[in-house]
């Protein structure tokens, strides 16, 4: 056996494990890509089951809130009160903002409105909830600044132009139906 022949035998060796390695890789590669898709296939039926699960606890407890088989009553009862909770951190939310909703449509009105914008029910404040637990402490007032009357004027903001209710004068947003102050429609 020559010199050549035996590089010729070599590099055939070498080809076909190269070769064997490129389809060993490609084979792993695809078992991959495909162990991938199923596992996002898995993911998704997973999500959707859970997603079905609650909205049969949802319809179970919309149906039998007021009277549950025992023993979901504790779990049923727990909602309740967290949903109470919840609403009274939305009141609360609101009048930091000052807001509350229209008792009449359920409208956000501003503080200092007399009347919904949108029925034109008239407006009661109330005040903010008080929460167990989170507000029901009392909070000691910080100090106010002192201002003079110039660094309020600097201050101040430009007020943009706004529309006036024919029947008090009272100005108006885009989109109001009635004047918050005096109930007429716009």
């Amino acid at each position: 056996m020559s010199f050549l022949d035996s590089v010729k035998g070599f590099a055939g060796k070498v080809s076909d494990t190269v070769e064997k390695g490129a389809k060993s890789v490609s084979e792993s590669s695809k078992k991959m890509t495909e162990k991938s898709r199923v596992k996002k296939e898995i993911t998704q039926l997973e999500n959707e089951i859970n997603n079905a699960y609650h909205a049969i606890g949802k319809k179970y407890f919309e149906l039998n809130s007021a009277n549950p088989a025992d023993e979901y009553a504790a779990p049923v009862n727990d909602i309740i009160k967290k949903n109470e909770r919840l609403e009274k951190f939305k009141l609360l939310l609101a009048s930091m903002e000052d807001k509350q909703p229209c008792s009449n449509c359920g409208a956000e009105v501003m503080k200092g409105q007399r009347f919904c914008d949108k029925c034109g029910a008239q407006v009661e404040f109330v005040a903010p909830p008080v929460i167990e637990g989170f507000n029901d402490a009392p909070v000691v007032p910080e100090p106010v600044p002192v201002q003079t009357v110039e660094s309020v004027v600097e201050s101040a903001p430009s007020a943009p132009t706004k529309k006036v209710c024919s029947n008090c004068g009272a100005s108006f947003d885009e989109g109001q139906n009635f004047c918050d102050k005096c109930g007429t429609k716009l």
